[in-house]
């Protein structure tokens, strides 16, 4: 077994770039059969060319040298210093790697890991024995490799991703576009469109980012081309989960649209050796030390926001040592899932930690897990069913702020907010105050009876905790265009006046429900500014006495010391507090009521400067969002999303930005996208973009 729990405030000291123990090779080249070249950074054990050891791929667009530089000087010396390799590679046309990427997750792309795996096997300070971590896109990366079974691969560390790309990534959920979608595309444009560092790849540098743009396309508008489950988003998700032949470990946040992928990897590949730990976090690592000298506010790369944090590296250290060098150190003893119980929202008490603890399950799914049944009465939720009523709904589509994110980033204004407000607009079914606490740990399922007057129809259904004074805490939510009911794969548009029964599977949650308190049901049609709004106004009917929701119990007598190290008081007096209280925080509200206009606006046009001193580079970003729509009008929306990115290298400067403007009518979305690239003031590259693309079935 692992040793058990110790609370710290910071974690363990980060190792050294310098440490003896860590050997560094900053740039190496790895040839793929097509000719190209990627790009790697590999940190070492000082010893492995007489000791070969176990290697880790990180597979990223991200940029080895700047952009993740930070967290790669944090995770290859602590990986290093335990005896474990790390490989980190830019995807082709990426950094300073070879070649062109003209979306994600293409067969190139692909076939590169496995080649890189391969490639890494044979190296002399490699055992032959290769594991892949990331977060995020470095999670698919993974995953991806891990459903084609390369022999050399071990096992992997999946934090914040998915395995299946249409159901819970960043681009639909439950058949819905997302906002997420137009926010990560322009990011996705100035990162992978950005120039390689001429002190790498030398005088080439030029033709190969003229490579890089002259393959720029509009990517929102073709992300917008794919509305349903088609081959665009089954490439890269797997459908056959028994080739799965590796451990996994996943790690996943409470604040994160991804988290349920977690729980279905285990469920759906029991056969392989599986372990997860999901905390209150948001989209990050559970936590890494601050960098060597830091103190004071906690670096970014500190993650594990809100806290409780976990000391992450050196836990996945054990794993590592456990699948690449055959280690027997109990890192796979005991319970399979750790998940953090939440007693209160995480941005509820932000920057303090969220108050709760962690709870185990020695299986999953839990051994004879229970689950509690409320049927949806006459604005109750009760034990048994009454006699059926319709309660009726009109779409208003100012219903959502109060969940401003499908998943938060980090910036705790897009954390999940008290939701009375919501609440008040929606219909809503409450229990009776609970006599006991009631402890949740899976994903709650609805089961809904609903007609509606319109073919094309959302539901945004949220699960909250009510208190006695009437505010309300959000605990999970599920969202589902009712034309994909069936099949994502084949919308088909709904009969206006007739019943259907749904099913609708919320986010996971780990969630105590207080003695006193009460459970609510909250249901609406509209959920802004997070999915694109329905084509024509709904009213909507739920049918009471019909429809309920099913509750997953945590599992009685479960553990709450947990075998790691846990990081608590991190961001106490260094950051802002949540806006959890402010459901129109950043929002402005002009019109009458009835007609009013709802503008948000985040971000700004000025860019973050960050200063990269192991290369002299200075690199900028800004991000900028505006969201407009009039509460009685689906087709007033409208979304905007730019992202810039500069960087000063070698004394060029090189910009980039991208800016995607999307509106609808009742028949079709309307894109405009635009991309420009400057190299020391010069425009190099000016593409601009309209689209009318047909909405389908969205």
């Amino acid at each position: 077994m692992l040793d058990g729990s110790r609370v710290m405030a910071a974690g363990q000291p980060a190792v050294a770039l310098d440490d003896p123990r860590v050997r560094v090779v900053e740039n190496l080249w790895i040839p793929m059969p097509d000719g190209v070249r990627l790009a790697a950074r590999l940190f070492l054990p000082a010893d492995a060319d007489s000791r070969p050891t176990g290697v880790v791929i990180e597979y990223l667009p991200y940029r080895k040298r700047d952009g993740y530089r930070y967290r790669d000087d944090i995770a290859g010396p602590a990986l290093a210093a335990s005896g474990i390799g790390l490989l980190r590679v830019d995807i082709r046309g990426s950094g300073d790697s070879e070649g062109v990427i003209l979306d994600e997750y293409l067969p190139p792309e692909q076939d590169d890991a496995l080649e890189v795996i391969a490639w890494t096997a044979r190296q002399a300070w490699c055992n032959g024995h290769v594991g892949m971590r990331g977060i995020s896109y470095g999670s698919f990366s993974g995953l991806q490799a891990a459903a084609k079974a390369p022999p050399a691969l071990r096992a992997i560390v999946s934090a914040c991703g998915t395995e299946q790309r249409y159901l819970d990534d960043i681009h639909y959920r439950g058949g819905c576009l997302l906002a997420a979608q137009l926010d990560w595309g322009m990011e996705w444009q100035v990162i992978l469109r950005g120039p390689p560092d001429p002190r790498v790849v030398g005088p080439r540098w030029r033709a190969l980012w003229g490579q890089r743009l002259a393959a720029v396309m509009p990517i929102a508008i073709v992300w917008g081309a794919h509305q349903r489950l088609d081959a665009t988003w089954r490439y890269g998700s797997i459908t056959d989960y028994s080739r799965l032949n590796c451990a996994m470990f996943h790690v996943a946040g409470q604040l994160d649209s991804y988290v349920n992928a977690a729980s279905r990897m285990m469920e759906r590949a029991p056969h392989c050796p599986q372990k997860a730990l999901i905390g209150p976090w948001t989209h990050k690592w559970p936590g890494y030390p601050d960098p060597p000298g830091h103190h004071g506010t906690p670096a970014f790369v500190a993650n594990g926001v809100p806290g409780p944090g976990v000391d992450w590296l050196p836990l996945e250290a054990r794993f590592w040592r456990r699948w690449l060098l055959g280690e027997q150190n109990g890192v796979m003893d005991g319970p399979v899932l750790w998940a953090f119980r939440e007693d209160a929202p995480p941005a509820a008490t932000f920057p303090q930690d969220t108050p709760g603890a962690w709870i185990a399950s020695p299986s999953w799914p839990p051994p004879d897990q229970a689950w509690r049944r409320l049927v949806l009465n006459d604005g109750t939720l009760d034990a048994s069913a009454a006699p059926p009523t319709e309660r009726r709904h009109v779409a208003n589509q100012a219903i959502g702020f109060a969940t401003p994110a499908t998943y938060s980033s980090g910036d705790p204004a897009t954390c999940w907010r008290e939701q009375s407000g919501d609440d008040a607009l929606s219909l809503t079914f409450d229990s009776a105050p609970l006599g006991a606490d009631f402890d949740l740990l899976g994903q709650p399922v609805f089961r809904l009876r609903v007609r509606s007057d319109r073919p094309v129809t959302k539901l945004f259904v949220r699960l909250n905790m009510v208190h006695p004074d009437g505010t309300s805490d959000p605990v999970s939510n599920a969202v589902l265009n009712l034309t994909h009911r069936a099949d994502d794969a084949a919308p088909t548009p709904l009969e206006p006046g007739r019943a259907y029964d749904v099913v609708l599977r919320g986010l996971f949650a780990c969630h105590r429900f207080a003695a006193g308190s009460r459970i609510r049901i909250a249901i609406s049609e509209a959920w802004w500014p997070v999915t694109w709004p329905s084509p024509e106004r709904v009213t909507l009917t739920l049918v009471t006495g019909a429809s309920s929701v099913e509750l997953p119990a945590a599992p009685a007598g479960v553990t709450t010391s947990p075998p790691f190290e846990t990081l608590v008081g991190r961001y106490a007096g260094f950051a802002s507090p949540a806006p959890f209280r402010d459901r129109l925080h950043g929002v402005t509200v002009s019109g009458p009521a009835g007609q009013r206009l709802f503008v948000l606006e985040a971000g700004s046009r000025q860019e973050d400067v960050t200063d990269v001193p192991a290369t002299g580079e200075v690199l900028g970003s800004s991000f900028w969002i505006r969201r407009t729509v009039r509460e009685d009008d689906p087709n007033s929306a409208e979304m905007r999303t730019r992202y810039t990115n500069s960087y000063l290298i070698a004394g060029q400067k090189m910009t980039l930005a991208a800016e995607v403007r999307l509106r609808s009518t009742a028949s079709h979305f309307l894109y405009d996208e635009r991309f420009l690239a400057t190299h020391d003031g010069a425009i190099v590259c000016d593409r601009h973009w309209t689209r009318r693309a047909a909405r389908d079935f969205v």
